[in-house]
């Protein structure tokens, strides 16, 4: 995937000046870099929810998204959260929530979930879905430490040969997991 002459900015702040990335196909790329350096930016261009740019950007198909906010729907299940994406998907609602520990909020209300609950619905959503992209912009930052050390590695099995590209802030999940760290820093221009 290459993104070429990249130029963004929001009023007189420039985020990307002709800025240009590759990022590798079936692979896990994390991004990193200071707050205001561009990565939700470059999430939301390449997820196609910002168009409001300049440059060659390709065009993303079958892409599952994960939020910094969970997005979950507060009328519906657990359940119906997640399926809501797909119908006749490969896995099954309850295989996502197993691997995402959650196997018994099957039928829970977002309101009576925690954080971490949530955001781990939002994963299982996404991995549910089984995009051949995934973009992810922190999704493991709501959950404690504990949590993360059984569900990850579960998770990244479960993305591999995908292209995963995930904004994260924390370097020791990048080490153990990226097949390519992308370091952003404040303006961009190459």
């Amino acid at each position: 995937m290459k993104i070429k002459n990249l130029t963004k900015s929001f009023g007189d702040k420039i985020i990307f000046d002709n800025y240009s990335l590759s990022i590798e196909d079936n692979k896990t790329t994390f991004i990193m870099g200071e707050s205001g350096s561009g990565k939700t930016t470059l999430l939301r261009i390449l997820a196609g929810l910002d168009n409001d740019f300049t440059g060659e950007i390709p065009k993303i198909d079958n892409i599952a998204c994960v939020f910094q906010e969970p997005r979950l729907f507060p009328s519906l299940t657990v359940e119906k959260n997640i399926s809501i994406v797909k119908e006749n998907a490969q896995t099954s609602v309850e295989e996502v929530l197993k691997l995402v520990e959650l196997e018994n909020e099957t039928y829970s209300y977002p309101e009576t979930l925690s954080g971490g609950m949530k955001m781990r619905i939002a994963l299982a959503r996404a991995l549910y879905f089984d995009g051949d992209t995934f973009i992810m912009d922190e999704p493991f930052s709501a959950l404690d430490d504990a949590t993360k050390e059984r569900i990850l590695p579960k998770v990244f099995k479960q993305l591999k040969n995908k292209t995963v590209i995930i904004v994260s802030h924390n370097i020791d999940e990048a080490n153990k997991y990226a097949d390519s760290i992308i370091n952003l820093s404040s303006p961009l221009t190459n």
